[in-house]
């Protein structure tokens, strides 16, 4: 890999932070045969969650954070605990204080206090061919596919490393070739809301680390937000394609290419292989946090419905303070609008055994991370408590 004279001088005369992350950054590129680093245009960090990183990880980011400053717009994945109600629901003082250090360790980098894992649905969106260096799978699906931006499926680390110098190997999703098709999707039922969780659960765990080009499905922003969430989950995804819908679609070159067929029947077996659980203590909606849309649909719900069960909804801090309004409903009917966190990384042992939720990555993560038992329907059908 070549390396430019600013590069070769920050890996020998830069701060710690920097020649360290010089250090991942050419080590990674090594691996994967990169030829080079690119400028990026910017970062999305995880390993925020004390739950996730522990105290090892904590300890980590608060040594790096004491000479590493980011040179790209940086923002950051979900916390274990929203910052503001972390006693309501139940957090200990002992994880929040250790919580807030790492917090505090991001910010004192000049990370953006964002900690959402939808940072495009919060002010932080890319244009078409950025080039970018996102930690959050979910949100790398989504950047690659829905907006053409380009990023790799980053580790925390080597995001962080690329913030603070500001460039990433090309390899992977930074090329042409990377970026292409490599197995057919044809889509042989009807696919609305739950459906396309269930969809990205079964072609993630059928395609791995491929790239799939769907043909027979259509959607919004939202429900694609749905599908790499869970393709990224159940697979290593990091990317699609749509026929007729996504911006690269027409250069995926998906002639050719061996062909899977998905039909209702496979949807329906993906449904109840992941539903684990009955009687669930606990609805979760969110993970990906929701968008400002799909927050005042669930407020319509709710009003029309009047849930028995508690509920959580997740969404960044960004679309909570928009919707004001909206929050406030959901929360007169009992629920608990929650942001800065996700809730497969927040303690939610704590209060649940079982979560009922319409998220096919929460469905995937429950279970270890938070050693739920898991109902997994339709949001509607989960309100009514009819699953």
């Amino acid at each position: 890999m070549q390396l430019t004279r600013e590069q070769d001088h920050l890996a020998a005369e830069g701060s710690d932070a920097e020649r360290l992350a010089m250090r991942l950054l050419v080590a990674l590129g090594t691996v994967y045969e990169a030829d080079a680093l690119l400028p990026i245009t910017s970062a999305h960090v995880s390993g925020a969650s004390l739950k996730t990183v522990g105290e090892p990880g904590m300890e980590f980011i608060e040594d790096f954070s004491r000479t590493a400053r980011v040179r790209v717009r940086t923002t950051v994945n979900p916390l274990g605990m929203d910052l503001l109600r972390w006693r309501e629901i139940g957090i200990p003082e002992e994880f929040a204080a250790k919580q807030l250090r790492i917090a505090a360790a991001y910010e004192a980098m000049g990370c953006e206090p964002s900690w959402t894992c939808t940072p495009y649905l919060a002010g932080h969106r890319p244009s078409f061919g950025e080039t970018l260096a996102w930690a959050e799978s979910s949100a790398v699906a989504f950047a690659n596919s829905v907006i053409g931006a380009r990023s790799n499926r980053e580790g925390g680390p080597s995001a962080l490393a690329a913030a603070v110098t500001g460039w990433t190997p090309r390899y992977g999703c930074h090329t042409a070739e990377g970026r292409r098709a490599t197995v057919t999707i044809e889509v042989d039922a009807k696919v609305r809301g739950l459906g396309y969780s269930l969809l990205g659960l079964h072609v993630g765990k059928l395609v791995g680390d491929g790239i799939p080009y769907f043909r027979g499905i259509t959607g919004t922003e939202d429900e694609w937000k749905w599908l790499a969430a869970s393709l990224a989950s159940a697979g290593s995804v990091p990317m699609f394609h749509v026929e007729g819908a996504t911006p690269e679609w027409r250069g995926a070159e998906s002639r050719g290419l061996p062909s899977e067929r998905v039909t209702a029947a496979h949807l329906d077996e993906v449904k109840k292989a992941m539903s684990t659980g009955a009687d669930p203590d606990l609805l979760g909606f969110g993970t990906p946090q929701l968008s400002l849309t799909e927050l005042r649909q669930l407020a319509d719900l709710v009003e029309e419905i009047r849930p028995r069960r508690k509920f959580w909804v997740c969404t960044s801090r960004w679309v909570r303070e928009l919707a004001k309004e909206d929050v406030a409903r959901l929360e007169a009917r009992g629920g608990v609008v929650l942001a800065d966190t996700c809730l497969e990384v927040t303690p939610l042992e704590l209060v649940a055994k079982t979560t009922a939720t319409p998220s096919g990555k929460a469905a995937v993560y429950l279970p270890s991370l938070c050693h739920q038992k898991v109902l997994l329907g339709d949001t509607e059908e989960l309100l009514r408590g009819d699953p």
